[in-house]
């Protein structure tokens, strides 16, 4: 007994001692603040006490904040979160996923093809392809929402026996506006999906209710309408790559469940889970990840999302009668 209250003194002492070696308190009350929140939101604390002693190791001989900041670096890589980052006076330590998977036509078309395009494909076909977006703030919503619905009307008819939903170019941003414009597509009066925290408790769901999106509890509005209704479970082909990410695979999920629909192409880029955004003090906030996504049949995931028909490369936005994924999305659809 004797020699375990000794050891346990010896540790509490050495933390004591370890946490008063730092040179100011401003990085103290730093580390303690970020680890606070990642402690109380993140769904990925396995390894935070190893993360926290390595961190006030590191620390130790710095002066200022601006020397801890990069630290994070190594701090969201052993949390496992690349979906998260520190940002600290306009720039931002995170972590990359190390297991990328490239594709070097379509790495090449993200930076250039910015804008929602559709056609019609074989007379029948109605094709739609939206990239991510930058509307972190919410500020576009409304006008990118309308932008996928006029795509949509301008080529929708009755003569449109099915569609496909081209994501591959899809890396993220606000998911709100994407789903609103395609809510048609997605189903009515019916949950397609949702999060979960690491209790897998339920934080939130995405609804369609009597025409009208529900996201969290929060109704979203269109304010443009669709000039021919999209037909109850219509053949719908969805197309990813490894470059769908984060937006872009929630919008994945929110068909994953509904009747005949297929999602053709490539394992997307595993940025599934939701982010949110903690101050840490006037300079500094963290993004974490804070729950997991589930589909429509509570499936929770955990990692990217398996196509049900796979097809690596062969992508050909100039002439899609030659691109390999459109070629077995309209086998699909003949069927």
């Amino acid at each position: 007994m004797n020699r375990f209250i000794l050891l346990l003194w010896f540790l509490l002492l050495s933390k004591f001692s370890f946490s008063q070696n730092l040179k100011n308190d401003s990085i103290k009350l730093f580390i303690d603040k970020s680890i606070e929140l990642i402690e109380a939101n993140s769904i990925l604390t396995e390894n935070l006490s190893k993360i926290k002693n390595e961190l006030y190791n590191k620390s130790q001989n710095l002066n200022s904040i601006d020397e801890v900041a990069p630290l994070y670096e190594e701090v969201f890589k052993q949390l496992n979160d690349y979906h998260g980052g520190l940002k600290y006076k306009g720039k931002t330590y995170g972590w990359s996923n190390p297991n990328v998977v490239a594709n070097a036509y379509l790495k090449n078309k993200i930076k250039t093809e910015k804008s929602t395009f559709s056609k019609v494909i074989e007379k029948k076909i109605g094709y739609i392809r939206i990239a991510g977006n930058n509307d972190f703030a919410f500020k576009k919503v409304d006008s990118l929402a309308n932008d996928i619905v006029s795509h949509i009307n301008h080529i929708n008819s009755n003569k449109i026996k099915g569609w496909i939903i081209d994501l591959r170019l899809n890396t993220g941003g606000n998911m709100y506006p994407i789903l609103l414009g395609l809510k048609e597509f997605i189903g009515n009066n019916v949950i397609f999906g949702g999060f979960r925290n690491a209790q897998n408790k339920p934080t939130g769901n995405w609804e369609i209710k009597e025409g009208k999106l529900w996201i969290d509890g929060i109704v979203l509005d269109r304010k443009i309408d669709l000039d021919h209704p999209v037909k109850t479970n219509i053949p719908l082909v969805i197309l990813t790559s490894c470059y769908t990410a984060s937006a872009g695979e929630m919008t994945t999920i929110s068909f994953i469940g509904r009747n005949n629909t297929f999602i053709v192409g490539e394992p997307t880029a595993n940025y599934t889970t939701a982010v949110q955004g903690f101050e840490i003090n006037n300079n500094a906030g963290i993004n974490l990840s804070t729950d997991y996504v589930v589909d429509r049949n509570l499936k929770v995931y955990k990692s990217n999302i398996s196509p049900d028909f796979e097809v690596l490369g062969g992508d050909d936005l100039e002439d899609l009668k030659n691109d390999h994924k459109i070629i077995k999305a309209l086998r699909l659809l003949r069927k």
